[in-house]
């Protein structure tokens, strides 16, 4: 049996620092974009699989109330409650079964307007110690992460704000970044509030309603699809205790691994070449340089250095994050199938004021829990391979 190869075709973003209607018309009017622009109507979709949060969306089995606005009733459909990056992966999955030729990935996220992460991240606690102390939450835990990276590595805190100005430079470019400090400078950064020493407003994601949808599909529907098709070639998943306390948070092991496999499925031995632009979820700032040096982008413990030098901006060998990636706009749920958006606005050329020149393959990244706990990686190229 000779394996299925697997295409982004098309995709669509929508995000506000406040969505303006309920998200039931949020996800008809970005679906029905979509569709529109391919020229296919939800008959032509063989499986859906929904991203969404119970805790996010205020409600249970959020994706009954969303199935009928993207299309999904009457049809077969599923759900993956995580990053984006993951339920992209599962869609792949379905794909490459042979079961399925489209395949239509929607996630969604109200966490500007409707909720706020950081409490709800609290969920994630253990609830019998940790949720009870109020000691560690989503902010504490992340800056006790940039803390580990600083002390392990040497990384200064004018290096930390250089990272963050990086991506909010890059926001500025991009129309899909809703933080109104896009474009703000390391010495803006560096007069933002703290919030958990040593993390300032600046370093970490704007809270922010949206959604995304990818249209996969396989081998010569792809092709029938679009001139312009982006293959999937790697996928990877890995998932760390959930405990803070057994982790070193200076590193991500399950970064690592879900990396390690996504290359292997991809045929990559040498990201740093192979690879010609990044997509990481980092949430935090001071995440990007833990995330990238799993990913085998710039060597072990370089995140400073890569700060000075501007190794990882858009114009250098290896760009991460043209878009702005968290900083820019971070919806729960559909933040990693952004990522993934975002890599194939690169790979077709439609990156516009964020398109890195003669990019050819490119890396997501997708997070979930607390400091890099579960962490999703997909390879994509513009090449068929």
């Amino acid at each position: 049996m000779v394996e299925r190869k697997i295409a982004i075709v098309a995709q669509a973003q929508i995000h506000s620092k406040d969505m303006p209607v309920p998200r039931e018309r949020m996800l008809f009017e970005l679906v029905k974009g979509l569709f529109d622009s391919v020229g296919i109507t939800r008959h032509d979709i063989d499986t859906f699989v929904l991203c969404s949060n119970d805790f996010s969306a205020g409600r249970t089995i959020s994706n009954v109330f969303e199935d009928t606005p993207v299309g999904a009733y009457m049809k077969d459909e599923t759900k993956v409650e995580a990053d984006g990056v993951m339920a992209a992966t599962y869609a792949t999955a379905r794909l490459l079964s042979g079961l399925y030729d489209t395949a239509l990935v929607v996630g969604n996220s109200l966490g500007a307007s409707q909720f706020r992460p950081y409490l709800v991240m609290d969920y994630e606690l253990n609830p019998v110690y940790d949720r009870q102390l109020g000691l560690i939450n989503e902010l504490s835990a992340g800056a006790l992460q940039a803390k580990a990276y600083m002390d392990e590595y040497g990384l200064t805190d004018s290096q930390l704000d250089k990272i963050a100005a990086r991506l909010l430079a890059n926001a500025a470019k991009n129309p899909e970044s809703i933080n109104d400090d896009a474009g703000a400078t390391p010495e803006d950064v560096a007069a933002s509030e703290y919030l958990y020493e040593p993390l300032r407003r600046l370093h970490c994601y704007p809270f922010t309603d949206g959604a995304c949808a990818l249209l996969l599909a396989a081998g010569d529907k792809a092709r029938e699809l679009t001139d312009k098709p982006v293959w999937i070639r790697g996928v990877g998943d890995s998932l760390d205790t959930y405990y803070i306390g057994e982790r070193n948070l200076a590193r991500s092991r399950s970064t690592k691994l879900a990396a390690e496999r996504a290359y292997k499925m991809a045929g990559i031995s040498d990201p740093a070449g192979n690879i010609d632009v990044a997509e990481v979820s980092a949430k935090f700032a001071a995440q990007e340089p833990i995330i990238c040096e799993e990913l085998g982008l710039f060597p072990e413990g370089s995140g400073g250095e890569v700060a000075d030098k501007g190794s990882a901006a858009i114009g250098a060998a290896m760009p991460v994050c043209p878009s702005g990636g968290a900083l820019g706009s971070y919806a729960f749920c559909s933040a990693g199938l952004v990522r993934i958006a975002e890599c194939y606005k690169q790979l077709t050329g439609a990156a516009g004021d964020t398109q890195v020149a003669g990019a050819s393959t490119a890396v997501a990244h997708g997070q979930d829990g607390f400091c890099l706990q579960h962490n999703a990686v997909m390879v994509v190229s513009s090449e068929e391979g």
